[in-house]
């Protein structure tokens, strides 16, 4: 055990940005070292941060590792699995934050660079995603099938990708009431809010439709579906989509804006299996450890030397370990804000959480 996890902690995940910007469902990987395929995974719009998590290998699956990307706020994420090690870097510039165990259950790491391999497939991807969700109304999650070589060969392992198209409340108590039908975390409306700065909308994402993907077999019979109907399908015939029924969330979003410039707050479930949360960061950014009413943050500013991520110029977020969540503030790229207003809107939603 100690030598796969020796292994696991060798392996290294290599995110780029998206335009499009979204997160949502996972994939496994097998055997790591040996793949080199990317991995999409699909999810709305709006804001832009990256994240995965790591679950532990399941009894049973010796040799096998789970990587779990999920939303801390919605994302889309490329995955590339390679050999180096994305944990060499200067402590002074990134941050862990262990449990009681000593166990490193969160950390932030270097964003690598874009390649013309990931930003041709990023390009493709982003069309037809956005393609898919023109086709959807508010609140429709769907499955989808390309008929486009330049994407399934780098999907074998998921040929099925999904998409949602997220249906916007313009109240907070709507998007609570929403929140509370879904199951999706909840969280109080934050009362020291910069100046100015007002509820704009929000929403839930739903719980990925098959965690398992190839593993289910649920996921491979849809999977069937779709690529019968595009060889069947007459030439010219490109796009397959599958409207899904969802009724549970593990997301919740909210933005506050004054004029162009917002805040967005993104709550998200993780299962217990996950172990580990790791947080990208430009090499040129700042990331400090702060306490705020007893719990350990992460806040991360972007440097003015360097283009911020679409996450924003400023991000600072924690896990609730006890109810297995992800809590995440942001702004936008050009914000006027600084650490203290967020770190305010942080106190807010800490002062409203069961301890």
């Amino acid at each position: 055990m100690r030598e796969l996890q020796d292994r696991i902690q060798k392996q290294s995940l290599k995110y780029t940005d998206l335009q499009d910007r979204g997160f949502k469902n996972m994939d496994k990987l097998t055997e790591p070292e040996n793949a080199l395929k990317i991995q999409a995974f699909d999810v709305s719009d709006k804001v832009m941060e990256q994240v995965y998590q790591k679950a532990m290998p399941k009894k049973g699956n010796i040799g096998k590792i789970y990587f779990q990307p999920r939303l801390t706020v919605p994302i889309m994420i490329l995955l590339f699995v390679v050999g180096a090690s994305v944990t060499g870097y200067a402590a002074s510039q990134y941050l862990e934050f262990s449990n009681s165990t000593g166990n490193v259950v969160l950390n932030t790491a270097k964003t690598p660079t874009e390649t013309d391999a990931s930003k041709a497939y990023t390009s493709t991807y982003a069309q037809w995603d956005k393609e898919v969700k023109g086709r959807l109304q508010p609140g429709e999650y769907a499955a989808y099938y390309v008929k486009d070589d330049s994407m399934n060969q780098k999907n074998l392992s998921n040929p099925a990708q999904f998409a949602y198209k997220p249906a916007e409340l313009s109240s907070f108590n709507s998007l609570q009431d929403e929140i509370k039908r879904t199951e999706a975390p909840l969280f109080n409306n934050p009362t020291h809010l910069p100046d100015g700065y007002q509820f704009e909308f929000g929403y839930v994402y739903p719980v990925a439709a098959y965690p398992g993907m190839m593993d289910k077999k649920e996921y491979r019979a849809l999977t069937d579906q779709l690529m019968q109907q595009a060889k069947a399908a007459p030439e010219g015939e490109n796009l397959f989509i599958q409207k899904l029924s969802w009724d549970k969330s593990d997301s919740s979003f909210a933005r506050y804006a004054k004029g162009n410039d917002y805040v967005n707050i993104t709550v998200t479930k993780y299962t217990p299996e996950v172990t580990k949360t790791t947080i990208m960061q430009n090499e040129q950014d700042s990331a400090e450890q702060v306490t705020i009413k007893g719990t350990k943050v992460y806040y991360i500013r972007a440097s003015e030397a360097s283009k911020p991520l679409e996450a924003g110029k400023n991000r600072l977020g924690w896990l609730d370990e006890k109810r297995h969540l992800h809590y995440n503030i942001s702004d936008n790229q050009d914000s006027p804000l600084t650490k203290e207003d967020l770190v305010k809107i942080a106190e807010d939603l800490l002062n409203g959480s069961p301890q």
